[in-house]
């Protein structure tokens, strides 16, 4: 039978290893990989399955944030991104941990999390080193709705351009007619919805009138 890890020992070789390979730091205390581009913070957060028993199943999920330290220090404020790492295949119990109870699951767990990671948050990484605009270009051009952006960072970083009117006008004319109701409410002091008084999208278009046009024809 093949040995089973500790729920430590387990963590800890799928963590070292991850950092090794995208070359983030990792930081134990925070169980999370870190690495910082002028202001913006790229970081890989792991959790740990509360069924997990050492010698017996230990189970990790992961996900990649990307937020911005001169936007303040609460997440609700400064994340510009947020996506969760999904495992190809969910556990029995229909979740999405990865198994590292072994080393042969170990291994497959990295080796899926590492090309994911590459292919995802260090890819992006390294557009933002080699070009920050750039990076702020291809976050906006190329996976504004993939990673569920926020719009607010983008017109920050590059003006508000007719492109982010565009976008504006996208994710409005993207709503249901019970969702543009609520714009309407939300003009007329409503505040009541999720979306009206935390920060979203919705709430930066409205706030900002880039679709105000639009709210006049409706």
């Amino acid at each position: 039978m093949e040995y089973t890890f500790s729920v430590e020992e387990a963590t800890q070789k799928l963590f070292t290893r991850l950092s090794e390979a995208i070359g983030w730091k990792y930081l134990k205390s925070q169980r999370c990989l870190k690495k910082t581009v002028k202001d913006l913070v790229f970081q890989i957060n792991f959790f740990s399955s509360k069924w997990n028993v050492s010698y017996e199943r230990v189970e990790v999920s992961a996900e990649f944030k990307l937020w911005c330290k001169s936007y303040g220090k609460l997440p609700v404020d400064n994340v510009i991104t947020m996506m969760p790492y999904c495992p190809e295949r969910c556990t029995s119990n229909g979740e999405a941990w990865y198994d590292i109870s072994t080393e042969e699951k170990l291994l497959a767990a990295f080796d899926e999390l590492n090309q994911k990671i590459q292919q995802t948050a260090g890819s992006l990484c390294a557009q933002f080193e080699q070009d920050y605009l750039g990076g702020v270009e291809c976050l906006f051009r190329e996976h504004f709705n993939e990673y569920r952006v926020y719009l607010d960072f983008i017109a920050d970083k590059l003006g508000m351009s007719p492109a982010i009117r565009e976008k504006a006008q996208e994710i409005y004319d993207s709503l249901s007619d019970h969702m543009r109701q609520q714009v309407l409410a939300y003009q007329n002091g409503a505040r009541d919805s999720c979306w009206m008084v935390n920060r979203s999208n919705l709430k930066y278009i409205v706030d900002n009138n880039l679709i105000h046009h639009l709210l006049q024809k409706a």
